[in-house]
């Protein structure tokens, strides 16, 4: 609704100025980030160890997505991984038959629709697959802190609008674009993930689902896009196997381990990577440059 909102009145002749799109350019960098980093390599898949002031800053930055709390998206994704497009995945586009209509169930469900279904957002026993963030004394505040985050998510955009234009329009402004508008974006480009990187692109690596790769969505989702990479190497912290394969989020962890703020960094080996490679081994590299 606040992304309709913003879209009148941009019709109506009341078009966001530069602080509203800085604003929510950076709030979307820094969420994605906190998402990508923080929430899937770090705490879904355990890729790397990071000291606890820098696993706060990526929990709160990945709360401001407006995703849900850590420790339930960390559950969600851990089951997806474990059925992935098998009965029983929360956001599968392959379950809803055949054809046409089919294809496009499978699609909104996988989307956005598997959001709005009690059997995929609170699957049987879904604590179990994170009994090991509960006993995380971080991870479990800042997961109970998740609508603080989430709210100040919203209020920077806001009071960064508001204090430059000196009004309460100038803040409305903020809020609708680099809140609402951001996080609309956000969600579009991370839920793509589930839909369009499980329908159409092309796999490299031998998988047991239907994932596939995406150079649009890895620029856009800091390199989740590489969709069939991490399905085939789940665990590791970098997405982008080959030179061309952009990844921002495995930048910013070789950056991170540059700085000693993260270690014990997980990759595959060249070996596990011509294992699993469908076509000419790809051209990997040690780290990211």
């Amino acid at each position: 609704m606040g992304t309709i909102a913003a879209g009148v009145l941009w019709w109506t002749g009341h078009a966001p100025a530069a602080p509203e799109l800085i604003t929510a350019a950076i709030l979307y960098i820094i969420t994605v980030i906190g998402l990508e980093v923080g929430f899937h390599r770090h705490l879904a898949h355990r890729a790397f160890q990071a000291r606890p002031g820098l696993r706060a800053a990526l929990l709160a930055a990945g709360s401001m997505a407006f995703h849900g709390p850590a420790i339930w998206w960390c559950a969600i994704h851990r089951r997806h991984h474990t059925l992935s497009d098998l009965e029983g995945d929360p956001h599968s586009p392959r379950l809803s038959g055949d054809g046409a209509w089919g294809k496009l169930k499978g699609f909104f469900h996988s989307h956005m629709g598997w959001l709005f279904t009690a059997g995929s957002t609170r699957p049987e026993n879904w604590r179990d697959r994170v009994r090991d963030l509960y006993e995380d004394e971080l991870v479990l505040r800042l997961h109970l802190q998740y609508y603080a985050w989430l709210f100040l998510g919203l209020l920077i955009p806001a009071a960064v609008s508001g204090f430059v234009h000196g009004s309460l329009s100038g803040a409305l402004m903020g809020f609708l674009w680099g809140g609402m508008v951001r996080i609309f974006l956000v969600n579009q480009c991370i839920w793509s993930l589930n839909s369009l990187c499980h329908l159409i692109g092309k796999p490299y690596f031998s998988t047991r689902d239907h994932s596939k790769n995406s150079f649009i969505l890895a620029l856009f989702t800091f390199g989740q896009g590489w969709h069939n990479n991490h399905h085939a190497f789940p665990s590791s912290a970098y997405t982008g196997l080959r030179w061309w394969q952009i990844d921002f989020g495995g930048w910013v962890v070789w950056t991170l381990k540059s700085t000693r703020l993260v270690w014990d960094v997980r990759k595959p080996t060249p070996e596990m990577i011509a294992l699993k490679a469908l076509y000419k081994k790809p051209s990997t590299r040690e780290d990211p440059p």
